[in-house]
């Protein structure tokens, strides 16, 4: 077990008219220590192929759900007792199918489960029954219209009854820039503009070329904090808040002080070479990457943390042939009040790479890490 020292930017506030101080609680001198815990298999294997890309965890952070692709399993992880519980098997056709592929999964609550594919959306329970289906393609609802070949294309939040889901609306093609609510019982949609979003810089890379089209774009992702759903993007630190009981988003800014804001933009939409994509790719990241906010309902607080990667060389093998590598980053990390104000934030110079899908339990900050192929996590402690 390490025990770590950093510094965190503070901020004081001064009450006008009087002798009383107000001050937020002292960052100056935060220390935290990291421990490593690895999950039991027993005698099962948990494909980490992929990560934690397709997985899911409950409310109550007790059991983390990982869609094993391979074997059509849904792998039940107890995270209190760090072992696999059990794989629950789920049949790819049929009137209970999932399909061929699961672009996303998410929990609707400890009984069932939201799974994407490319052609529908399943809501199935835990012994693999498909209790409902929701299709947007092709399908008539009042209020607005989808566009051909819009689609929830992220994972997207389901409320607990099941009739509605709020999600990014996107496509091959289409970019995101309103969230969608769409009510499956009275086949209704309605879309919320994001505000200001043309003031900030989004991007989205085209490799066009003879032997391959892909597309490389900033990260997008949903999560819900009590009546609210919040949208983050990699690409700049400004937050979009979807208030569920008025139906209103609004814009929740601030201002970093150790990084930039956002990134500078101005990047070609399309290129014609795998050289080029790279190129741009690289000098993207190199730039300000963050990554989605982190709640703690115990002291009301975001963790966030954000990173810039320190520019390597360029490979000269095709993008399909290159190896999956880890760059070598610039993490930070950023704490906000339940207002998204900023309190503090820190460069955190014993971290070489940014946490890889972080979550808060009992008061720690988990991330996922693979130790020697066997799923593992890394405990941050504050002291």
């Amino acid at each position: 077990m390490k025990k770590l020292a950093f510094v965190l930017s503070s901020f004081i506030l001064f009450a006008c008219g009087g002798n009383e101080t107000e001050t937020t609680t002292d960052y100056s001198n935060i220390t935290f220590t990291l421990d490593t815990v690895v999950v039991d298999p027993g005698n099962e294997i948990i494909n980490l192929k992929n990560g934690l890309w397709s997985s899911a965890m409950t409310d109550d952070k007790q059991y983390l759900y990982i869609w094993n692709m391979d074997e059509s399993t849904l792998d039940k992880v107890n995270i209190n007792d760090l072992r696999l519980e059990e794989k629950i098997k789920f049949e790819k056709e049929g009137p209970d199918g999932v399909g061929s592929y699961v672009s996303w999964l998410s929990l609707l609550d400890n009984e069932r489960i939201v799974m994407a594919n490319f052609q529908d959306i399943g809501l199935f329970d835990m012994n693999g029954k498909k209790l409902r289906t929701y299709k947007l393609a092709k399908e008539s609802f009042k209020g607005e219209t989808l566009k051909d070949g819009e689609n929830f294309n992220r994972k997207s939040i389901i409320t607990k009854d099941g009739d509605f889901i709020y999600g990014l609306l996107g496509g091959w093609t289409i970019e995101n820039q309103s969230i969608a609510k769409v009510d499956f019982k009275e086949k209704e949609l309605r879309k919320f503009v994001l505000p200001g979003i043309d003031e900030l810089q989004d991007y989205s890379v085209m490799l066009k070329s003879d032997q391959m089209i892909m597309i490389s774009a900033a990260d997008k992702s949903l999560q819900r904090v009590e009546n609210k759903i919040i949208l983050s993007n990699s690409a700049f630190a400004t937050l979009f808040v979807f208030d569920t009981e008025r139906d209103s988003i609004y814009q929740a800014a601030y201002s970093p002080t150790l990084t930039k804001s956002g990134k500078k933009g101005g990047y070609p939409k399309e290129v014609d070479s795998e050289d080029q994509f790279k190129k741009v790719m690289g000098d993207i990241n190199a730039e300000i990457n963050f990554r989605e906010p982190i709640w703690d309902p115990s002291t009301k607080r975001f963790y966030r943390f954000s990173y810039e990667t320190i520019p390597s060389e360029i490979s000269n093998k095709p993008i399909s042939e290159e190896e999956e590598k880890k760059s070598i980053s610039k993490v930070y990390l950023t704490i906000l009040d339940e207002n998204f104000n900023l309190l503090g934030e820190s460069h955190l110079l014993q971290l070489q790479q940014p946490p890889s899908y972080p979550f808060l339990k009992d008061g720690k900050i988990w991330y996922y890490v693979n130790v020697d192929d066997e799923l593992g996590f890394v405990r941050m402690t504050f002291d």
